[in-house]
């Protein structure tokens, strides 16, 4: 594959940068209570500078206290975050890396639990913004977060940063300033667009003159909100030309807004490179004056390529791909681009962050690099690994990766477990491509992998294993009221079972609801019937969002509060609160999406056979990828 235009340096005013890949700044939960750089977070972005990304951009960045707007957020609002600071730009630098912070103010989105006074707003907005412990920045005030945001520059300079960014995008204070939809003041910092820029420009001037013409100073800009009042495209080319006007070294082009967020993270159902045009509209209103940035859902080196080969962009931007592997950028470079661990936009640990702070459904150690560092084990054992799901060859892999001798079991005839189900609904491709990872890396790490080959005390014994890890999974779950009836299980429908016309899908919670998608996109009739008030209440917030937009756009029906009694052939006795006992007539197919339960009985048997073993994955409880990988990883490593 041709790489020449992302491996190709470009210059940011006086800034070398050896190629054009970017760490997005992401927000890590990280930092210290007081707003310190912690080991944790130097340790976390010097191994993404040793994956040979060009630029890391450090997360948004309070400029002042009353400006934070995270739990952990990082801070630069005084001298005393210039050790920790420093620390990080000089481990980052180690790594051959370049590194820019993101200086953020929250304005209305400050976290009041730890911003330490009132919300500042740039205009009152009835039913969004809050009316108690905030008020509206007066003119005076205006003029001294300027000041600040040159103060916090210039700190930045100090410590050893190489550029800064002024986030103005995400609905961020300066984004605030910028739209429409925020700024609803009636004096010079509202109203025209000259207006709205005014305040946006006075702090890129304040910091332009606290850190020199040399250093460079770029924007965040989110060129279109999605909100229906704010910015557009349209609204937003003219913005980019007056930041590029007034001396801008670089546009870092997203999108999104506080209450359209699912747009800035976006998951897996926006296409790959969603964004790309909007830059090259960007480019072409500034005609390629200042370089141009672009993120959104770019996970792969060949779309990069593209987009950078066809002009759409001068930099491209990547954060959550370079969570899930940190050598993303080394490894493409040599062309192994089978062994980059993929991102499945998934959101689940780097933004729902289920476990306190960013982590990766695929890459456990992220967030926890010095706990977890890729050395051998000093003991080396046999390790016997029953199943071949994402629990199983996660344990597999990280066991052969710490020197231990491996042996998998997997009673199929390929590996991937549940992973060949959960790629095939809608927008679930990048499911495929990490069963197809998992695949590359068992076949290059010297795992002996036996293929259907059921896993029992019997034929572990006969190993002489070391140490066992039982990984047999999960089963869908057959109610005794549905047997008999015909009805189909979820799973098997996704895997390619026959289906009539009009189909009843009992339960409708992440199963249910994608294969209602995936039936439905298939031109039939489908309604799904669930005992809860909601549909999928544990999926991840922007991804259930746009699912549920699509089911409404399909026709799907939804039965919520509704109880199922009594199956038969095409016909289910359900019973709700408003309406009490009915039968649901006419269906050519049922389909039973309840949920799945453990596969536990080896992991008794050999409990039972004094063979002791650790249980990972599913087989301990259903759930989702991240906790088996998480749990596959952590069982191997302390082995």
């Amino acid at each position: 594959m041709n790489t020449d235009s992302i491996f190709s340096p470009i210059t940011i005013n006086s800034l070398a940068i050896k190629n054009r890949l970017v760490m997005s700044s992401m927000v890590t939960q990280y930092a210290a209570g007081n707003g310190e750089v912690t080991d944790q977070m130097l340790n976390y972005y010097a191994d993404r500078a040793r994956g040979g990304v060009g630029l890391i951009m450090v997360e948004a960045t309070y400029v002042e206290r009353q400006g934070n707007s995270y739990r952990l957020g990082l801070g630069i609002d005084s001298d005393a975050m210039l050790p920790g600071l420093t620390r990080l730009t000089r481990a980052v630098h180690a790594c051959g890396g370049k590194i820019g912070i993101q200086l953020q103010h929250g304005g209305r989105t400050a976290n009041p639990q730890t911003n330490g006074g009132p919300v500042k707003l740039v205009s009152y907005i009835p039913g969004i913004t809050p009316y108690e412990g905030a008020r509206v920045l007066t003119c005076d005030e205006i003029h001294e977060l300027a000041d600040v945001y040159a103060g916090a520059a210039l700190r930045a300079r100090e410590a050893g940063f190489d550029l800064i960014e002024l986030h103005g995008a995400h609905g961020y204070l300066l984004n605030q300033f910028l739209s429409p939809f925020t700024n609803r003041r009636q004096d010079e910092y509202g109203g025209s667009e000259e207006n709205r820029l005014r305040f946006p420009l006075e702090v890129l001037k304040a910091c332009r003159n606290a850190v020199g013409a040399d250093f460079p100073v770029t924007v965040r800009l989110s060129v279109d909100e999605f909100n229906g009042t704010g910015l557009a495209l349209e609204q937003s080319l003219p913005i980019a030309r007056a930041f590029a006007d007034n001396g801008i070294d670089a546009l870092n082009i997203s999108v999104g807004a506080c209450e359209t967020n699912r747009y800035t993270i976006p998951p897996s159902c926006l296409p790959e490179g969603f964004n790309a045009d909007r830059a090259a509209a960007v480019r072409r209103a500034v005609d390629a004056r200042v370089p141009v940035a672009v993120a959104g859902r770019i996970h792969d080196v060949a779309l990069a390529e593209a987009i950078l080969a066809e002009g759409k962009a001068d930099l491209i931007v990547m954060g959550r791909p370079l969570i899930a592997d940190p050598c993303l950028p080394v490894k493409s470079r040599a062309g192994n681009i089978a062994a980059v661990t993929p991102c499945l936009s998934c959101n689940e640990g780097c933004v729902s962050a289920p476990f306190g702070n960013v982590t990766c459904a695929v890459n456990p150690r992220a967030g926890q690099e010095a706990r977890f560092p890729h050395v051998k084990t000093e003991t080396p054992k046999h390790v016997v690994v029953a199943g071949g799901g994402p629990a199983g060859l996660q344990a597999a892999l990280t066991a052969a990766e710490r020197g231990h001798r491996v042996t998998l079991l997997e009673r199929g005839s390929s590996l991937g477990g549940l992973l060949h189900a959960a790629c095939r609904p809608p927008h679930k491709q990048p499911y495929e491509r990490l069963r197809l990872w998992f695949e590359h890396a068992v076949a290059h790490s010297g795992i002996d992998a036996r293929m259907g080959v059921e896993a029992s005390a019997e034929n572990i014994r006969e190993l002489r294993p070391d140490a066992v890890i039982v990984a047999t999974g999960s089963e869908p779950v057959i109610p005794a009221f549905c047997k008999g009836s015909g009805a189909l299980a979820a799973q098997d429908v996704l895997m390619g079972a026959e289906c009539g016309k009009r189909t009843l899908i009992l339960g409708g919670g992440l199963v249910g609801c994608e294969t209602a998608e995936f039936l439905a996109e298939q031109g039939r009739e489908v309604v799904i019937l669930e005992l809860r008030d909601a549909l999928a209440p544990d999926m991840e917030t922007r991804t259930r969002i746009f699912m549920l937009d699509r089911l409404r756009q399909l026709g799907v029906e939804t039965l919520l509060n509704t109880e199922v009694l009594a199956l038969s052939h095409g016909c289910a006795r359900v019973r709700d609160k408003l309406r009490g006992e009915r039968d649901l007539e006419g269906f050519d197919t049922l389909i039973m999406a309840f949920g799945y339960r453990s596969r536990s009985l080896l992991f008794r048997q050999l409990a039972a056979a004094s063979l002791p073993a650790a249980a990972v994955g599913d087989c301990v409880r259903p759930g989702k990828v991240i906790t088996a990988v998480r749990q596959g990883f952590l069982a191997a490593y302390s082995l």
